[in-house]
């Protein structure tokens, strides 16, 4: 048995692996018959995500059953930046070699190089958003070009990492987006008001502090993210959702800076996932 997935425009498997690579050792890569799933938290349990992509966003895709696969990310992006962005990549599996192949080729050339990268064998439970897809958020934003596109943040966490590798986010009914961070030398706020928010739905206060570091790997997918929605609620993780280029979805969370003690017995359920 095997499968195989072709994609005229390397940009976007690059641009997600080289992100994930970043603050995930390894990943399992889902691929059925109707979509190719990546699912994966880092090693710290601070954030979880999963990307999919369906089957109708691939140039050619062949898959008559699911597979469960393995990957070191951080050999699998070495082998995907020796790609152009001209370049057509194709992912090859059979079941019996316990590998993948990676085919390269230029579209105005009949010249193709092939790397092969060997699974994991690995025993990591099963990765789940389930729970964390159910919690209830009455605050959220949309961030998608022209005027208000995913860089606005990424210069805010820019501005914020130098005071602090917290970032404070408050989503306000009345006023808007306030982000800040504070630290020896000083602080840093930014504001973006309510009538400069194009999509959003704010029916109260909400805040959170998260990670700066885990906020700018993320964010490196914005130069291929046609748009951005941003999920906020006191306590519980920061939920954003990436609609990239040409297909494909990643969903999101990130743990909020916050002690364990501070949260409510039921509400550590929602975290069984970190």
């Amino acid at each position: 048995m095997s499968f195989s997935l072709k994609l005229e425009d390397s940009r976007i498997l690059r641009g997600i692996i080289e992100t994930l690579a970043s603050f995930i050792e390894e990943s399992e890569f889902k691929v059925s018959p109707k979509e190719f799933v990546i699912t994966a938290f880092d090693d710290s349990m601070v954030s979880l995500l999963k990307f999919s992509m369906k089957k109708e966003d691939f140039d050619d895709y062949n898959c008559s059953k699911e597979f469960k696969i393995s990957l070191n990310l951080d050999d699998l992006d070495k082998i995907l930046k020796r790609s152009a962005t001209d370049d057509t990549i194709e992912v090859e599996f059979q079941e019996s070699e316990q590998k993948i192949k990676i085919k390269m080729k230029k579209r105005d050339s009949k010249r193709v190089r092939t790397f092969s990268l060997s699974l994991l064998d690995t025993d990591k439970q099963e990765v789940s958003i389930d729970n964390l897809q159910k919690i209830e958020y009455l605050v959220n934003w949309v961030m998608s070009p022209p005027d208000f596109t995913p860089d606005l943040l990424v210069e805010a966490i820019k501005d914020a990492e130098i005071y602090s590798d917290i970032l404070n986010v408050k989503a306000d009914e009345k006023s808007g987006l306030v982000f800040n961070s504070t630290g020896q030398i000083g602080e840093m706020e930014y504001i973006i008001e309510l009538d400069d928010l194009p999509e959003k739905k704010i029916k109260e206060t909400e805040m959170g502090a998260y990670s700066i570091t885990f906020l700018k790997k993320i964010l490196k997918l914005a130069s291929i993210t046609e748009k951005l929605e941003i999920f906020l609620k006191t306590d519980y993780p920061l939920k954003m959702i990436f609609t990239l280029l040409n297909g494909g979805i990643l969903n999101y969370f990130l743990a909020p800076r916050v002690e364990k003690d501070e949260f409510e017995e039921e509400d550590m359920d929602e975290f069984d996932e970190f």
